[in-house]
């Protein structure tokens, strides 16, 4: 637009030059001609002016700071509470869509050694989410974390109960909202075709009656560096590789200054976009995870209020961290191994819940 604006300018100015040029013959008036010429040049340089200071001004005006990448975004945007979302991460479900929309996406494992994927949203569009799946009770904490409200399409008994317990604001689609919030694709089969889009989204949280702006006292559990950094000490980390289980092995390459993400021997695509998914940073935190007693499904549980170690990784480093969360509705805090609260980059974020008992199978290559 600016150069647009620039282009205008100098035809305009050409044409008066031109005009007054033609006239430079007539003897008559010489003084008033340069002074209408000056004067008329000095109004189109001011109003070319104006205009630009105008709208320099007002998209200032309209940005403010995206709280879970701190990257400017639409103003309107970041007042709303973010969303998060259950989605699918089985072979069958691939390509998902509306995930590179999200702002923090995390990982953990469910029962049968797969991994479930919730994406956390703060400015997004797309018309295509999902496929969404059930929620587990342990994915409650990573809503809480960001005082999201939490889309799910059926619960776990578990799930339900916890629910119930802390008051959890969720969006069940496996309920009357499904002809409100959700659609099926005829393209997929069951359970891997339900979907959702930010007008369903927007449209399941009025009808339950939530409320969609962010409560302005919340801080989220990620704070942001001003400068773009490169830890200086720690593991060359270029490749990152997380071996959750013989199924599910995902893992991550730098370049262009963002971790690529890879599952099943391919590139993770998001159907939407046809573009990897790409993160600037990744945040592991090494978890206690475990069989709950008695489940006849062979359902987890993880030890989340509570502390423990990790890693953050960043423009290949991988430094090592620590992380604490003292109740359901508290954030979990990362720290330095200094004490100092961790400041990451700027962008978006993938967070690995990551067996402790598999530590060792994290893996970083130069």
């Amino acid at each position: 637009m600016k150069n647009f604006k620039a282009s205008r300018l100098v035809i305009i100015v050409i044409l008066v030059l031109i005009f007054f040029s033609g006239c430079s013959d007539k003897k008559t008036n010489n003084n008033l001609t340069d002074n209408i010429n000056s004067t008329a040049l000095d109004a189109i340089i001011l109003q070319e002016e104006t205009t630009e200071i105008t709208t320099t001004e007002n998209k200032i005006e309209d940005t403010a700071i995206n709280p879970l990448t701190g990257l400017l975004i639409n103003e309107q945007a970041s007042k709303r509470r973010p969303i998060g979302v259950m989605i699918n991460n089985l072979k069958p479900a691939l390509p998902q869509s509306g995930i590179s929309q999200a702002d923090v996406v995390y990982e953990t494992l469910v029962e049968g050694a797969i991994t479930r994927l919730f994406a956390v949203f703060q400015d997004f569009d797309s018309e295509k989410i999902g496929p969404i799946r059930s929620a587990r009770h342990y994915f409650l904490d990573f809503a809480f974390d960001f005082d999201a409200l939490y889309v799910h399409y059926g619960l776990s008994p578990q799930a339900y109960t916890a629910i119930k317990k802390y008051n959890a604001p969720s969006l069940n689609g496996l309920s009357a909202l499904d002809s409100v919030m959700c659609y099926q694709d005829k393209n997929r089969v069951r359970p891997h075709s339900t979907y959702t889009s930010f007008e369903g989204l927007m449209a399941g949280i009025d009808y339950k009656g939530y409320n969609i702006m962010a409560d302005s006292d919340f801080h989220n559990p990620l704070y942001f560096s001003e400068t773009e950094y490169t830890p200086l000490e720690g593991t060359e980390a270029s490749v990152v590789r997380l071996d959750y289980s013989g199924y599910s092995k995902p893992w991550f390459e730098f370049r262009d200054g963002y971790y690529f993400r890879y599952q099943f021997n391919q590139p993770h695509i998001d159907e939407q976009t046809q573009e990897q998914l790409s993160y600037k940073n990744i945040i592991i935190e090494l978890v206690d995870i475990y069989n709950i007693p008695g489940d006849n499904s062979g359902r987890l549980d993880m030890s989340l209020v509570s502390k423990g170690n990790g890693y953050y990784i960043t423009n290949e480093r991988a430094i090592p961290i620590y992380w604490k969360k003292q109740s359901h509705y508290q954030p979990t805090v990362y720290y330095l191994e200094s004490g100092e609260k961790l400041l990451i980059n700027k962008g978006k974020t993938w967070i690995s819940i990551f067996p402790s008992y598999r530590a060792d199978k994290i893996v970083f290559e130069k």
